[in-house]
């Protein structure tokens, strides 16, 4: 006998797709399983109520007279259920976010942030760029709900996420640099001008640390703002950069190759910074575990 506590909505909803569209294949297709087990969920289910609920001909499955009893209080149960859901979709949350990202990342997080708007469409999003430590100074100063971008140590009242981690990249157009001045190690950076963050960047830090002397060796150094503008200076023959592996990836080309240099010469972390208190929001939440999913 059926009853409540051991109720299981997937078999009603079986017989449901089933008796409303005629077959076994349908509802397969919907619930994304095999015509066997959608078949074996009705008869699960004719068993644990008592009765059958199809008269069972070659290729055809006609309802019997308990069948469409039966289904008149199963169309109740989706239609109050859809309701539901519904209401849920209709309380979606609201509210206003302000968001600060850094120059040289906006395009990492763009596509996140659409599908956090496409997912919360009564969502406002004020969006700031910041450098990392006029980031910290919002926070701080309740500018901002949350920051993305690299961050160098934090205070204690804010909390990092880690999204993604990178290493860092030799970028060179090899038209310019020829097969054989092309930068194959950073021993062969002083044959060329080197492109590199400001000064001001925590990527440049951690390139000051880890490549002082191929620093010290390159011809001439020019500082770029950002990854995409050293990736122009590179196809523009400028000279060789020391960019985000990650970054990199996207400019690509004929005239823009790249070598990894391996976590052995450091790595970027990518992270989301905010006050602890931040996470009591299920907007900050919602956004925050968007961002850490996987692309694709």
């Amino acid at each position: 006998m059926l009853h409540l506590d051991t109720l299981d909505l997937r078999k009603l909803r079986a017989f449901h797709l089933v008796a409303k569209h005629g077959g076994l294949r349908y509802a397969a297709s919907r619930l994304k399983q095999s015509i066997p087990a959608i078949s074996g969920k009705i008869r699960k289910l004719e068993s644990e109520i008592g009765f059958d609920l199809f008269e069972r001909l070659p290729n055809k499955l006609i309802l019997t007279v308990a069948g469409e009893r039966f289904l008149r209080e199963v169309d109740g149960i989706f239609e109050r259920a859809e309701q539901a859901l519904a209401s849920l979709n209709s309380a979606a949350p609201e509210g206003r976010l302000t968001v600060s990202v850094g120059s040289d990342h906006a395009w990492f997080y763009a596509p996140k942030f659409r599908t956090f708007l496409n997912r919360h469409p009564n969502v406002a999003m004020s969006l700031r760029v910041f450098r990392s430590a006029e980031a910290l100074v919002a926070l701080d100063n309740g500018e901002i709900d949350i920051a993305f971008g690299i961050f160098p140590s934090l205070p204690k009242r804010i909390v990092r996420t880690v999204i993604e981690e990178t290493t860092l990249s030799i970028a060179y157009n090899p038209s310019e640099s020829g097969v054989r001045r092309k930068p194959a190690a950073l021993e062969d950076l002083k044959l060329h001008r080197l492109i590199v963050p400001p000064g001001s960047t925590v990527t440049r830090r951690l390139i000051d640390q880890g490549m002082k002397s191929a620093l010290a060796r390159a011809a001439t150094v020019v500082e770029a703002p950002t990854c995409e503008t050293a990736a122009t200076f590179v196809e523009m023959g400028v000279g060789v950069a020391i960019v985000h592996t990650r970054c990199i990836e996207r400019h690509r080309s004929r005239l823009v190759h790249a070598m990894d240099l391996g976590a052995g010469a450091g790595k970027v972390a990518f992270s989301a910074v905010h006050n602890k208190g931040a996470l009591r929001s299920p907007l900050v939440r919602s956004l925050l575990d968007e961002v850490k999913l996987p692309e694709g």
